[in-house]
């Protein structure tokens, strides 16, 4: 009997408390849905609890969808589509603002809510919640000066990382620095960078008698520079030269320089809603090898070329992202390599999400496997680069959603845990 009690007045409490978030659904107010996949949503609605969140794109007044592009310091330039449906149907706007690499996660999120604020009140004041808005201007004291860039756009960057883990009977240590140099401007793009990685794998095996260690080591080190120069809003060229050494490729030096031009279909402008570009790339290299190869070679210098074409469309309905590319040695054009990747994410219909992505190579072309093989333990620890005619790898996810349309309430206790809906994935 206690038990029954107890449980009618839990359900009695969740539907009181039911009935009063109810409230929380704003009358009038737009439903706003926000296309974003790295956006601090409870920020969002904090900030900006004048309009309706919804959780589908479909039940939405106003879809605002994030796009952004790396800037020349490493910053980001997003443009925010908004997209008016129902009441506001053909009523779109795009608002573009930028953050920079020093800026903070509290100045970043800052930014995207006054972004989202200003876009919002183009289709606010269309309604009877206009009579709550009030706007302000901070104007600057004095007249701000233009100043020159004292770098000339130039942008600097080094760094070191380490991560480690282990166990009783493992422990890993990975060591990479690097320093770069970039200088991007409308018209040109230059860019240096040299790399260096260390990773180290220690094994201890028992079999109930005797124990035996292993220790794999893999050490690559790179370097490249590249300069783009655009030519006009469709066509670019571009010029490259870099090298790399690597113990699991069996190479202990190479040098290579590539020119290259470039076609885009769309306008570069366009860039952040859609690009279909191809390039054309010849390369001339020179390989000293750290053991003789399968072709009894120790060292040779080589050309080859490669044409790559890339697709990427980001839309309301979804995003494609496809890459293909092929090339060939010219000494022999049985010695080639052909490319094809992809990444699709598509809202089917309302609640209902797909995402495909994956790739697929076909291989001809590993001139630098060594002659002498590799034992067990260099394939077990994968310290040696393997001889195969292909690698693959991929997945699919399927999300289905349903429940309330409103995703007006933030609630951070015990983290993110629970949510309206449910979500189905499945995975290759």
């Amino acid at each position: 009997m206690r038990m029954i009690l107890f449980g009618f007045t839990v359900f009695f409490i969740t539907i009181v408390q039911a009935q009063n978030n109810q409230s929380l659904i704003k009358e009038n107010a737009p439903n706003v849905y926000i296309d974003c996949g790295y956006c601090d949503y409870n920020f969002i609605k904090e900030q900006i609890p004048i309009v309706n969140f919804v959780r589908d794109r479909n039940d939405a007044d106003v879809h605002i969808l994030f796009t952004s592009q790396t800037t020349a310091s490493s910053g980001k330039e997003y443009i925010l589509y908004f997209i008016g449906q129902n009441l506001f149907k053909n009523l779109n706007d795009t608002i573009k603002y930028q953050t920079f690499n020093t800026d903070s996660d509290d100045i970043s999120r800052n930014k995207m809510v006054n972004s989202l604020k200003l876009g919002l009140i183009n289709y606010i004041k269309k309604t009877s919640l206009s009579d709550y808005l009030s706007i302000n201007f901070n104007l600057p004291k004095k007249k701000e000066k233009v100043t020159e860039d004292e770098w000339n756009f130039w942008y600097f960057t080094t760094s070191a990382n380490t991560n480690f883990s282990g166990e009783k009977n493992y422990k890993n240590l990975y060591l990479n620095t690097s320093i770069s140099a970039s200088r991007v401007t409308e018209d040109l793009k230059l860019s240096f960078k040299l790399s260096s990685n260390y990773n180290e794998n220690r094994y201890n095996y028992f079999d109930g008698v005797t124990e035996k260690k292993f220790l794999s080591v893999r050490r690559s080190q790179d370097f490249y520079a590249f300069l783009v120069k655009s030519i006009d809003e469709h066509w670019s060229w571009g010029a490259w030269i870099g090298g790399n050494s690597s113990t699991y490729s069996n190479i202990e030096f190479n040098f290579y320089i590539s020119p290259g031009i470039e076609f885009n279909i769309f306008p570069y402008s366009q860039s952040n809603d859609k690009q279909l570009r191809i390039d054309y790339r010849i390369r001339n290299s020179f390989t000293n090898y750290s053991e003789e190869t399968i072709y009894f070679k120790k060292k040779e210098n080589l050309w080859s070329h490669s044409l790559e074409a890339t697709l990427s469309l980001i839309k309301p309905w979804g995003s494609i992202n496809i890459s293909t590319e092929a090339g060939n040695y010219l000494h022999n054009l049985n010695l080639f390599e052909l490319d094809i990747n992809g990444y699709l994410s598509l809202r089917l219909v309302k609640g209902l999400s797909l995402n495909l992505f994956g790739g697929y190579s076909r291989i001809n072309n590993q001139l630098s496997l060594r002659r002498a093989g590799a034992s067990l333990e260099e394939v077990l620890t994968q310290r040696r680069q393997l001889e195969t005619s292909y690698n693959y790898w991929g997945g699919i996810g399927i999300s289905f959603s349903f429940g309330s349309i409103y995703n007006n309430i933030v609630n951070p206790r015990f983290g993110n845990s629970g949510s309206g809906g449910m979500t189905i994935m499945f995975y290759n």
